[in-house]
C-alpha cells in the first residue's frame, strides 16, 4: 500500500479555502484528497474524454481511469502538477528533492517515458529525454487532469505504452475572478490571479502565477549511499522560482462550430547539486487551436493543430561554458465521430515531428510520425465492446501497428465486469539514439502486449473497485552499467493487482487504495 502523504519543504498556508469540509486520514494506503474516477468515485455522473478519445461516462469506461477536477486540485494544496499525482492508484512519483527539482513519474511499473503527456490536445514533453518537466507546470490554469492507466497505443500510437495523462486547462465561459495568496517555511510564497468572462457563445480566460521558494539542500552530499548522492559537496539550499500565464479564448457559431485557441507559457529557474553546472533555465510552452464542427447530423469532425517546446539551458557562476537542450513537438489531429447503429465509429489521422536543437551534435535532429486510428465501440444488452486499431508510419523505424479489444458485462446492482487486451510500441529517444559517449543508435522500438481485467461497483455509500494487469515486453530499453550504453533486453514482464474504495457521508469521504507489482 502507498499513502499519497509526500515530502514537502514546509507547511504552507493559504488564504484560499474550500466551501466544503475534507477528512485527511493519516492511514497506509489512503488519499490525502478526493478524487473522482472510473472505478466508481464520483457522487455524480461524470464523463471522460482521454479513454477511447470521445466523451464516455465513467460508468462505462471498460479500463481504469481517474479523473482530478478543480475542486480536487484546490482541495489537495498541491502546489505542482508532481504533487498532485502522488495520491493517484497505480502512479509512483519521484522527485530529486524539492520542489521545482527533477521529476519521473511511473504508471504500473512502467518505464517514466512510458507514458504519453498531453495538454488541451497537443503532445508535450521533451524529444531528448522522453518525459516532460512536470515540475515545472502551473496548477493554477488546470482544470481537469485525467489520467488513464494501461496501454493506448492503438489510439495514441508511440508513447502510450503504459498510460496517458491528459492535462486540460481552465476555460472562462462564464464570469469568474480568482486569487490565491500562499505563504510558508523556507521562503516558500505564491500569488496566482485569474479572470474568465464570457458566455456560451464566446468566452476569454488568463491566468497568470508566481511560485518561488529558498529551497531544500538537493543532495545527500558526501560521503552518498549506493546509488545516492551528487557526487559533489553542496551543502547550501537549492532555490526555485516559477512564472507562468495562461490564455484561453474561444467563440461557438450559430451552427454550432466551435473554434480555440490556447496558449500557456511557465519559465522556471531552479538550482540543484552538481560538480559542473548547478543552475537551469527552463522553459515550457504549449500553444494551439481546435476546430470543433458537426458538418451533418451525428457527424462530428475535431481539428487539432499545436506546438510545445521544451527549453532547458544549465550554467554555473564558476563556469565559462553552458549546456542547452532545446525541443519541440508539432501535432496535428483531425478527428472524426459518428453514431453508427447501436455504437459510435470513430476514424483519424495524426501527424507529429519532433525536433531537437542542442549545443551538442545530434546525428538526427529531427522525425516525422503519420498515423491513422479508428475505433468502433457499442453496446448490445448488458454488454459492450470496443475495438480499436493504429497504423504508425514513423519516418525512422517505418510502419507499426497495434490494436485493442475491450469487453464488458453490467451485473446486479451496478457492478460491473471488464476486460481488456491491448498491443503498444515505443520508439526510443533522441538521447538513448543519438547522445555522443552513451547511445546506441542501433536500438529497436519496444513493444508490449497488455492485459487487463477488473471489477467495479458503485453503490449508494461510495464506490469500490479492483483490477489485475500485466505486461508482457519485448526489446525493452534498459541501460546497461557495464558499457555504459543503453540496450534492447529480449523480454521483460510487469504485473500487478490495484483497488480502490471510497465511503462518502455529506461533505464527509474517505477513500483508500492499494497496490501490488511485480516486475
Amino acid at each position: 500500500m502507498a499513502c499519497s502523504v509526500g515530502a514537502r519543504e514546509g507547511v504552507s498556508m493559504s488564504a484560499h479555502f474550500s466551501a466544503r469540509m475534507a477528512l485527511f486520514l493519516v492511514l497506509a494506503g489512503c488519499s490525502v484528497f478526493a478524487l473522482q474516477a472510473a472505478d466508481g468515485r464520483s457522487s455524480t455522473d461524470s464523463y471522460v474524454i482521454t479513454a477511447t478519445r470521445t466523451l464516455q461516462k465513467l460508468e462505462d469506461t471498460l479500463s481504469s481511469v481517474t479523473i482530478i477536477d478543480r475542486e480536487d486540485i484546490e482541495r489537495s494544496q498541491a502546489r505542482t502538477l508532481d504533487e498532485l499525482l502522488a495520491g493517484v492508484e497505480g502512479v509512483a512519483v519521484a522527485r530529486q528533492g524539492g520542489i521545482g527539482q527533477p521529476t519521473s513519474v511511473y504508471v504500473r511499473g512502467g518505464e517514466s517515458d512510458h507514458v504519453l503527456w498531453i495538454i488541451d490536445g497537443v503532445r508535450i514533453g521533451s524529444v531528448t529525454t522522453g518525459i516532460p518537466a512536470l515540475q515545472d507546470l502551473p496548477l493554477d490554469s488546470v482544470e481537469r487532469v485525467e489520467i488513464v492507466r494501461g496501454a493506448r497505443s492503438s489510439l495514441y500510437g508511440a508513447d502510450a505504452m503504459g498510460g496517458v495523462v491528459h492535462i486540460f486547462t481552465r476555460r472562462g465561459a462564464e464570469a469568474n475572478r480568482s486569487l490565491r495568496v500562499t505563504a510558508g517555511s523556507n521562503g516558500a510564497r505564491q500569488l496566482a490571479l485569474g479572470q474568465g468572462f464570457g458566455d456560451e457563445s464566446a468566452w476569454v480566460d488568463l491566468q497568470a502565477s508566481h511560485l518561488e521558494t529558498d529551497g531544500i539542500n538537493a543532495c545527500l552530499g558526501l560521503p552518498f549511499p549506493p546509488g545516492g548522492g551528487c557526487f559533489t559537496s553542496e551543502p547550501d539550499r537549492d532555490p526555485y522560482r516559477n512564472t507562468s500565464v495562461n490564455l484561453g479564448a474561444g467563440y461557438r457559431f450559430d451552427g454550432g462550430t466551435t473554434l480555440e485557441a490556447y496558449a500557456q507559457r511557465a519559465k522556471a529557474r531552479v538550482s540543484f547539486d552538481s560538480s559542473f553546472l548547478n543552475q537551469s533555465d527552463l522553459v515550457n510552452q504549449v500553444a494551439g487551436v481546435k476546430l470543433v464542427s458537426e458538418p451533418t447530423p451525428g457527424w462530428r469532425s475535431t481539428l487539432t493543430v499545436g506546438r510545445s517546446w521544451d527549453e532547458s539551458t544549465s550554467f554555473s557562476a564558476s563556469a565559462s561554458f553552458t549546456s542547452v537542450f532545446n525541443s519541440s513537438r508539432d501535432t496535428v489531429t483531425w478527428q472524426n465521430e459518428w453514431r453508427v447503429g447501436e455504437g459510435n465509429f470513430l476514424i483519424g489521422a495524426d501527424f507529429l515531428k519532433d525536433r531537437v536543437d542542442s549545443d551538442i551534435s545530434y546525428a538526427r535532429s529531427s522525425r516525422d510520425n503519420l498515423a491513422a486510428f479508428a475505433q468502433y465501440a457499442f453496446g448490445f444488452g448488458s454488454q459492450d465492446l470496443a475495438l480499436a486499431a493504429r497504423l504508425d508510419d514513423n519516418e525512422q523505424f517505418g510502419s507499426n501497428a497495434t490494436g485493442s479489444v475491450a469487453w464488458g458485462v453490467r451485473l446486479s446492482d451496478g457492478l460491473q465486469a471488464y476486460a481488456s487486451v491491448g498491443s503498444a510500441f515505443k520508439a526510443p529517444s533522441f538521447n538513448e539514439l543519438y547522445y555522443p559517449g552513451f547511445s546506441n543508435p542501433n536500438l529497436s522500438p519496444e513493444r508490449a502486449l497488455t492485459t487487463e481485467i477488473g471489477l467495479k461497483q458503485r453503490l449508494p455509500w461510495g464506490r469500490w473497485s479492483v483490477s489485475a494487469y500485466r505486461s508482457d515486453v519485448d526489446d525493452l530499453i534498459a541501460f546497461d552499467v557495464a558499457t555504459f550504453l543503453p540496450q534492447n533486453v529480449s523480454k521483460a514482464s510487469l504485473g500487478g493487482v490495484e483497488g480502490a474504495i471510497e465511503w462518502q457521508r455529506g461533505p464527509w469521504r474517505i477513500s483508500q487504495t492499494f497496490g501490488w507489482l511485480s516486475a
